[in-house]
């Protein structure tokens, strides 16, 4: 199998978790519901759609470049919708609890 085979999986992998969050999102009703299909996307989608153009392009500058970008999504995306979600909450007036500050 070629290097090629594996990039389009990888590749593969990434719509499909992206299009997952999309329809979703999509079918989601609350604003809240939506959040949680964001998940796929920051968390699978980003890193998988990276390993396929670090195979494709090789490793060099542009691709350290593509792994910092896709480590600091799949790392900050968690902490971004938790902070959206308590955001959303509290403006419909639920309770969101003591502020993590």
């Amino acid at each position: 199998m070629t290097a090629a085979f594996f990039e389009a999986i990888f590749a593969g992998l990434g719509v499909l978790a992206a299009a997952f969050g999309c329809v979703g999102a999509a079918m989601a009703r609350e604003p809240l519901a939506r959040l949680h299909f964001l998940a796929p996307v920051t968390t699978l989608a980003v890193p998988l759609f990276s390993i396929a153009a670090v195979g494709y392009f090789g490793f060099s500058l542009g691709s350290a470049t593509i792994i910092l970008i896709a480590l600091v999504v799949a790392f900050s995306g968690p902490a971004v919708t938790i902070a959206v979600g308590r955001t959303l909450a509290d403006e419909r007036g639920l309770d969101v609890g003591r502020s993590p500050e």
